[in-house]
């Protein structure tokens, strides 16, 4: 067993890594069973059972960008973490979106329709974010510019200016098709941002 001071410097080391909340508690549980585990079958002392546990924890505590479109900087297991997240998010966007795609092309009414709850869940979970202090203005401008949201506003740019490329005699009406379904897709994407944050999920808000 190491004790209270000791456990402490594990914590000042893991703090300086910026770890998520949930994260954070989980890296700590394995490096004290791993140096407690060190201390006891090769009968040394703390401080090398946590230089060796540091340095197997290298690679996953380095600190690197966390996505192509953020300028910040977290550790790469938390960054494999969030990709994670990141994709099931983007799989649950595209079907719904693939979904309202059919509404759209069987009852335009009730697409519009869809829409409109869309927007206004939207608007409820952002009012009731920043009333219970779950969201500040930076973390609405963080949201506003998220990785997952640019990324597919450089992809839905190109789908656009490739179909107007190709001069198709009803590209306008594609162009508003795909204006219409790429808004489904970012309120998706932004609702479960939001959803994530306010249960203290980290998406990098």
């Amino acid at each position: 067993m190491i004790t209270k001071a000791q456990e402490h410097q594990v914590e000042l080391y893991l703090r300086s890594r910026k770890l998520y909340s949930q994260l954070y508690h989980e890296v700590k549980d394995h490096f004290i069973s791993q140096i407690s585990h060190l201390m006891n079958e090769k009968s040394i002392s703390f401080q090398e059972a946590f230089l060796e546990t540091k340095i197997s924890w290298k690679n996953e505590l380095e600190m690197v960008r966390a996505d192509m479109f953020s300028f910040k900087k977290i550790t790469r297991i938390e960054k494999v973490v969030l990709q994670q997240q990141f994709r099931k998010m983007n799989i649950i966007s595209v079907l719904f979106s693939a979904g309202t795609f059919v509404l759209l092309m069987v009852q335009s009414e009730l697409f519009t329709i869809l829409q409109i709850l869309l927007l206004l869940s939207w608007m409820v979970l952002l009012a009731n974010s920043f009333i219970t202090g779950k969201m500040k203005f930076s973390n609405y401008m963080m949201l506003s510019f998220h990785p997952l949201l640019v990324r597919n506003i450089l992809m839905a740019a190109a789908v656009i200016l490739i179909v107007g490329a190709l001069k198709y005699d009803y590209h306008e009406i594609a162009d508003l098709q795909i204006s219409k379904l790429f808004l489904v897709y970012c309120v998706t994407v932004q609702l479960q941002l939001m959803y994530f944050n306010s249960k203290k999920i980290n998406v990098l808000i």
